[in-house]
């Protein structure tokens, strides 16, 4: 959000920044259990379907137990 007026003097022009373009994405995943976070994951960019695999074979399915329930949620 930028501001919409300034403050110049009377018969100048008031000038400005706006960031604008340089946002990055950083996209975390985790699991949730009764006792805290389990097998995070921090990428820096967004995800896709390549990645979430490679997260769901390599970090979060060694930690799950027996019982456990993986439910996806898309927040």
């Amino acid at each position: 959000m930028t501001r919409r007026y300034a403050w110049a003097d009377v018969g100048a022009r008031a000038f400005g920044h706006a960031p604008n373009g340089h946002w990055r994405t950083t996209t975390f995943l985790a699991g949730l259990t009764g006792e805290g976070l389990i097998a995070p994951f921090v990428l820096d960019g967004p995800i896709n379907a390549e990645w979430f695999c490679a997260y769901v074979q390599k970090i979060l399915v060694p930690v799950l137990r027996q019982g456990d329930t993986v439910i996806l949620d898309n927040l």
